[in-house]
């Protein structure tokens, strides 16, 4: 990577420089191109001016938002830091920038739109070899994965018809693994708590677990029907805050952010989502449900701005029993009783009363439906069983500490 910076890309179109001080150590600076339109700004919170935005010690939220974590970024400085002199954050990104979530894209040079190899997602479902699939899927994608997390993740294009194929060359979607012996049944646990949320009605990205439950393959929620990738900012970024923030604040104060964000013909819709995903977190006792997953989605800066889907919901009490909520909720992060969430939803989201008994009550019914799942594959899968067992429980008294 050239020592002047890497090219920030809005699509196809060039939006600006991202580069580091050469006058103040460890300072990272973004200047627009001259002309660059107001539908190109980067982020929500950093409209196009004439001026510079510097960053002290990292990278801005926006560009920081989706530089690989945990065993992902692991495999890629061990694939490129000897390579790269100096490598830190930037160079991290000018390797993963032309795949990434959102409409963002990076390069030095050349096309910024990266042709990914393509995978069958069939194979990835139904594989039950004895080598470890992700491992190879690790190694052939981890420089194309623009994706934030520490759970092991990447993104990889489905092998789809010839004809697809000369059009579509982006992502299409995302495949996780865990460790099996430190979260044993992770994969299933999310792919039946995201089960939950389809059922309680709210929006949830496309979720498929795998015949041998080790890998959960979520199609991207960022991406139109022609292919087009769409605006994505999680949270953290729209708070002014580093990945390490995550669990720093409140669900209050994200409801605000909701709020200030959202486009106004969403705002109603987009403080259901909110309630009903808290109500859900607390009814799973999902620990996990912090800054980084909630986002936005739009098509253009200020245009159709609302509440990205479900994407990330999990239990956590599985693995860690004394497992707390992720943000504060009036004051504590003690999972609430069905009278704190109706205040939160009166208080914080603007709900009547029956709006919310509403929202309860189709997240109390999702929950048990997705219970009934669980019974019902544990029935076909005998090894599932023991963990089934333990969910369906937990998953039971959360439905029904909704009901009061």
């Amino acid at each position: 990577m050239k020592r002047s910076g890497v090219n920030v890309y809005v699509g196809q179109d060039h939006a600006g420089l991202l580069s580091r001080s050469d006058l103040e150590a460890d300072t990272f600076l973004f200047a627009y191109c001259p002309g660059c339109r107001e539908e190109n700004a980067v982020s929500l919170t950093m409209p196009v001016v004439a001026d510079q935005y510097d960053s002290m010690n990292f990278l801005h939220p926006i560009f920081e938002m989706n530089l690989p974590e945990g065993a992902l970024r692991e495999r890629l400085e061990r694939m490129f830091a000897k390579a790269v002199r100096d490598f830190d954050a930037l160079s991290l990104l000018d390797i993963v920038g032309r795949s990434q979530i959102g409409r963002l894209r990076y390069a030095t040079e050349g096309i910024p739109l990266a042709e990914v190899p393509t995978e069958s997602i069939e194979r990835i479902l139904a594989y039950n070899g004895a080598e470890d699939l992700f491992d190879d899927l690790l190694r052939r994608f981890a420089s194309y994965s623009g994706i934030s997390g520490m759970q092991p993740k990447v993104l990889i294009r489905h092998a789809a018809p010839a004809l697809d194929r000369l059009t579509d060359k982006g992502a299409t979607h995302i495949v996780k693994s865990f460790n099996p012996l430190e979260f044993p049944e992770l994969a299933a646990n999310e792919y039946f708590s995201m089960q939950a949320a389809r059922h309680a009605g709210l929006p949830t990205a496309n979720t498929r677990l795998s015949d041998n439950r080790a890998l959960l393959v979520v199609e991207r929620f960022d991406r139109t029907a022609d292919s087009r990738y769409l605006g994505f900012e999680d949270f953290c970024v729209l708070s002014g805050m580093r990945a390490s923030g995550r669990y720093s604040g409140s669900y209050e104060d994200l409801a605000k952010k909701v709020a200030i964000f959202v486009s106004p013909q969403h705002h109603p819709g987009a403080m259901r989502q909110l309630f009903a995903m808290l109500a859900l977190v607390t009814a799973i006792k999902n620990g996990d449900a912090h800054l980084k997953n909630f986002a936005v989605l739009y098509d253009r800066p200020g245009i159709n701005v609302r509440l990205a889907p479900v994407y990330d919901m999990l239990s956590t009490q599985p693995y860690l029993p004394n497992d707390r909520l992720a943000l504060d909720l009036n004051g504590s992060r003690d999972y609430p009783t069905r009278q704190q969430l109706l205040q939160f939803a009166r208080q914080s989201c603007g709900l009547s009363r029956q709006a919310s008994d509403d929202i309860l009550a189709k997240v109390q019914a999702g929950v048990i439906q997705a219970i009934a799942e669980i019974r019902a594959y544990a029935e076909q899968h005998p090894d599932f069983r023991h963990q089934a067992g333990r969910l369906s429980t937990l998953f039971s008294t959360g439905a029904a500490g909704l009901a009061g």
